[in-house]
């Protein structure tokens, strides 16, 4: 049965993506579901919910490409829900979203994955006027260029998508 890894899991989307697979897996469709999550208070959430549908969760550093590896070992596909739509004081556009895709694209081959699924914005291009577009664009291209085959899953409102959480199955 395959195995799907969750990257960016805490947030709605990932949590209901992580929980209709873990129904899937309690019916014995599929494997038990990999959350990744970069903190403790992240993990705290993924736990949160319903015992059956709970994944397993592992704690990475998105740009350290051992522990993505790690995370995607023995998964099948990766659903890359890393991004944001506003820079902080921490994170800016070029570490969340090029930056997390060049490292999930080299640990995902390494680990042996068979495709990513990543969630990007309608109007992504690299050439793209606004900063978050254009950073989104950058790390599509990024994923279809590695070895990895990717599906790139475009947006206007994750409400749109969180009601079709079939992506990988």
């Amino acid at each position: 049965a395959p195995r799907v890894l969750v990257t960016g899991a805490n947030g709605n989307l990932g949590r209901a993506l992580l929980a209709t697979l873990g129904e899937a897996a309690s019916r014995g469709e599929a494997q038990r579901p990999r959350a990744a999550v970069r903190s403790q208070r992240a993990a705290q959430q993924v736990a949160a919910l319903p015992e059956h549908t709970r994944p397993e969760i592992v704690t990475v550093d998105y740009r350290d490409e051992r522990q993505m590896r790690e995370a995607a070992e023995g998964c099948d596909s990766v659903v890359h829900l890393v991004g944001i739509i506003k820079e902080g004081a921490n994170t800016g556009y070029e570490e969340a979203h090029e930056g997390s895709c060049a490292v999930l694209a080299r640990a995902a081959a390494a680990a042996g994955a068979r495709r990513i699924v990543y969630l990007s914005i309608v109007g992504s291009h690299p050439a793209a006027r606004n900063a978050c577009l254009a950073s989104k664009g950058r790390a599509e291209a990024i994923l279809l260029e590695g070895e990895v085959p990717a599906t790139l899953r475009s947006e206007e409102h994750t409400s749109e998508l969180q009601s079709r959480t079939n992506l990988v199955c």
